[in-house]
């Protein structure tokens, strides 16, 4: 099974036309040259590929790896 963020790193390579060197756990927005609407969207292509639920007060978040943390953890709830 893909991980939470290699299918994110893949996307942004893919979708978003991200350079793959500037993807990481510790990426912000900014080094990866996205803007806000970009990581909605980003979350929505995630939100339909796991069938989850991303409650939007939790996404305040500074770094990929904290995005993806997230998204795990919705993943987890769902699961449970």
């Amino acid at each position: 099974m893909t991980s939470t963020f290699d299918f994110i790193r893949q996307t942004l390579i893919d979708k978003f036309e991200v350079d793959a060197e500037l993807i990481s756990h510790e990426a912000t927005l900014e080094t990866m040259g996205l803007d806000s609407l970009t990581m909605v969207e980003l979350l929505f292509e995630v939100s339909e590929k796991y069938d989850i639920e991303i409650p939007t007060d939790k996404l305040d978040f500074t770094t990929l790896g904290e995005a993806v943390a997230l998204i795990d953890e919705a993943l987890q709830a769902k699961g449970s």
